[in-house]
């Protein structure tokens, strides 16, 4: 990570722990962060990570005349519909930050398997920065082939532990494709750019998928669940998808209303809360889940 991007990353932490703050009781606070050199952060110096963090990030840092005071307030909508952009970015430095003790402290803690396909997260954004393709070997689960491709980067994402890029094979054939990073080899850049034939957004690729899924024949659609007892605070705090909105509360119950794609993924997520979660509507929607439950009956006939 940048040293620029590491210490506005620390302002924005800073400000958001500890609340409104002098230039002089941030430095007192920067003296003992992992990232101090020795200076403090001069008043010219703060001035350009503002600045910096303004154009780059989904928040700004405001001078409290009244206060003296710098207060940082956040800006949403800046990347879009989400965020999530900086959230990922704000976790990574916190995981940076943490690194020398989490090495020392390494017995005390149990992590899940990060992200596969990181290590090939930086060039393809060096790719899509120079309006260059891609080749690489990419292995097919479904053919288990290795096949060689030659990509036009549209977009990444992460999804499930697993990175993907959305990109535009060479010979257009079957348009805008979804690749998992962790199945490419020997990736290179091309020498010509290679400018993207459809402009459109992550956003409108993404619009009512649920993970890496998308379909170009389907519409999203509405959809409602009940969930019972105290389940209803796990999916209250941890959304099934990012369109959930709460529509219906009781003692005992809560609905659920959702904007997306039914798919695969979906139906077993909705398993995943086992008697505690029902299918409202559409009608086929439930009609799926009920047989999926029946076909998992069949196993403990005996």
């Amino acid at each position: 990570m940048q040293p620029k991007i590491r210490k506005c990353l620390y302002l924005i932490n800073l400000l958001e722990r500890k609340g409104a703050m002098t230039l002089k009781e941030i430095n007192e606070s920067y003296q003992y962060s992992s990232i101090y050199e020795g200076d403090d952060i001069l008043p010219r110096t703060f001035l350009r990570y503002k600045d910096y963090i303004e154009l780059n990030f989904p928040c700004y840092i405001e001078y409290n005349t009244r206060t003296g005071k710098n207060e940082l307030h956040r800006n949403k909508g800046f990347y879009g519909e989400n965020d999530s952009l900086f959230d990922y970015l704000l976790s990574a430095y916190h995981i940076e930050g943490m690194t020398e003790l989490a090495l020392k402290h390494r017995d005390k803690i149990m992590l899940t398997e990060a992200p596969t396909g990181v290590e090939n997260v930086q060039i393809i954004l060096e790719a899509i920065d120079k309006n260059k393709g891609i080749e690489c070997e990419y292995y097919s689960f479904n053919r288990q082939t290795v096949k060689h491709q030659l990509l036009i980067p549209y977009f990444l994402r992460t999804w499930e532990q697993r990175w993907y890029l959305v990109a535009e094979p060479d010979n257009h054939h079957h348009g805008i494709s979804i690749f998992a990073l962790e199945r490419m080899d020997n990736i290179t850049l091309t020498e010509e750019k290679m400018a993207p034939t459809n402009d459109i957004s992550v956003e409108e690729y993404f619009d009512g998928s649920f993970g890496a899924n998308h379909s170009d024949e389907q519409k999203p659609e509405i959809i409602r669940i009940k969930v019972y007892g105290q389940q209803v605070e796990y999916v209250r705090t941890l959304p099934i998808h990012e369109s959930q909105k709460e529509v219906e509360i009781n003692p005992e119950w809560s609905i659920f209303e959702y904007r997306l794609v039914p798919c695969f993924n979906f139906y077993q997520q909705l398993l995943w809360h086992r008697e505690k979660l029902e299918v409202l509507e559409p009608q086929y929607v439930r009609e799926e889940i009920k047989a999926a439950i029946q076909k998992m009956l069949e196993h403990y006939n005996d």
